[in-house]
């Protein structure tokens, strides 16, 4: 799944919209938790003639904000009869003179949740204006939930190999070879190309077999529904007679579909001083949430994500490639971060993050996520919500929802106010 539902969004429910043309605050600057969404959780899908559509991820009913001259409206939305994107809900709405427009869902603390998925600034709404008055649609954006997966396998000159993203049967590929690996072939004459090599590809157990081109560049292949590997060797060939083959010495470069893992589980978040012990042992459990404040900033040595992993025959081995087999990622307020392998614990594999190069509030670093006071007026905070994929399994604190972490700082930073306008 794609989404990042922040503050809980899974836990809201439908609720009577705000009436048409009620006047409101500007986005993510009342102070009440609004929140700028960067994972499809709420998308405007296109705005032409005053009429647009609105699609959401999780339950709950959208708004539009809009300006109209020097106000802040907000235009309410009805569940429309028309198919939606699958894995989303669609709803209607039309607004008349506006210049910019923002859909968000209300979010049970009584802040708003603002589309930010094409709009990544927190300042950045659509903007409606000359020459068409329309945001148009972008199907790249938000694509259908639990679509196609896509993976990119890479055969670099230096004769090393290696897959990028989801390998799974019933999506796609790309193959992406340097030929300098078949040099021995290569003849080019008046500009093109008089050799040529191509990527042998053979799925198992069905035996389906391809033999696409890669000679100027990268190609992009299906995936066949019952494929649970791929094998994958290169031939070149010229006018000459010239035959070079690149196969991995005859065994092909193999590649198992990624599955998604028995068991995801222990996350825990360990802040402290104290570097003598384990990096991940004596944490707090991550659905507690954490604060990472001023004294961790300063003081802390060790600021780790810590999570367990199990997949029999994988994580119970001493898999050389558990890189490969196991695609663990941080979903964090919209970016994919890879996590790094810690250590092996029993039939686990033990997987860390520092969160110390995700603070949003680190030196010389603009937020990405709002900036608020805290209560007390001393402080200002930001929150994160996050979870943790593997092979496309999610782990969250329960369906659909978030883990919870609070960053706090002091409120004067000469260089966020000379750089990031806060």
């Amino acid at each position: 799944m794609r989404y990042l539902a922040l503050l809980a969004i899974a836990a809201c429910t439908s609720s009577d919209p705000v009436a048409s043309s009620t006047t409101a605050a500007a986005p993510l600057t009342d102070g009440s938790g609004d929140s700028a969404d960067h994972a499809c959780t709420v998308v405007l899908r296109e705005f032409i003639e005053g009429n647009g559509y609105v699609e959401t991820s999780v339950p709950g009913t959208p708004a539009v904000l809009y300006q109209s001259g020097d106000q802040w409206l907000v235009a309410p939305t009805t569940a429309s009869p028309l198919a939606a994107t699958p894995g989303y809900t669609r709803f209607d709405f039309t607004v008349s003179g506006a210049s910019q427009l923002v859909p968000y869902l209300p979010l049970p603390s009584g802040g708003r949740l603002f589309d930010h998925n094409r709009n990544p600034g927190a300042t950045d709404n659509y903007v409606v204006a000359a020459p068409d008055f329309a945001v148009w649609a972008d199907p790249t954006v938000c694509a259908p939930i639990g679509g196609p997966t896509h993976a990119n396998l890479q055969f670099a000159a230096d004769f090393t190999q290696h897959r990028d993203g989801l390998l799974e049967a019933g999506g796609d590929m790309s193959i992406d070879y340097a030929v300098s690996r078949l040099d021995p072939c290569a003849e080019v004459q008046g500009g093109r190309n008089h050799w040529a090599v191509a990527a042998h590809v053979r799925f198992s157990p069905g035996n389906q077999e391809q033999a696409p081109d890669v000679t100027d560049g990268p190609v992009t292949i299906a995936v066949p529904s019952d494929a649970q590997s791929v094998a994958v060797w290169f031939e070149a060939d010229n006018a000459d007679g010239c035959l070079r083959w690149d196969s991995n010495f005859g065994a092909n470069y193999v590649f198992p579909m990624m599955r998604a893992p028995q068991w995801v589980g222990l996350a825990t978040n360990l802040l402290t001083r104290d570097d003598s012990g384990d990096p991940c042992d004596g944490g707090s459990p991550a659905e507690d949430g954490f604060s990472y404040d001023t004294w961790v900033r300063e003081r802390a040595v060790v600021t780790n994500l810590c999570f367990e992993v199990y997949q029999p025959g994988i994580t119970d081995v001493q898999d050389p490639t558990l890189w490969q087999d196991l695609d663990v990622e941080l979903q964090l307020d919209g970016k994919s971060i890879p996590v790094a392998f810690d250590r092996y614990d029993g039939n686990n594999a033990r997987y860390k993050i520092s969160w110390r190069d995700l603070d949003p509030l680190r030196a010389f670093n603009c937020p990405d996520t709002p900036v608020t006071p805290t209560s007390d007026g001393m402080y200002v905070q930001t929150q994160l919500g996050y979870y943790v994929t593997v092979n496309g399994y999610e782990l969250r604190p329960e369906p659909g929802a978030s883990y919870q972490g609070t960053f706090i700082d002091y409120p004067n930073n000469a260089w966020r106010a000379a750089n990031c306008g806060m």
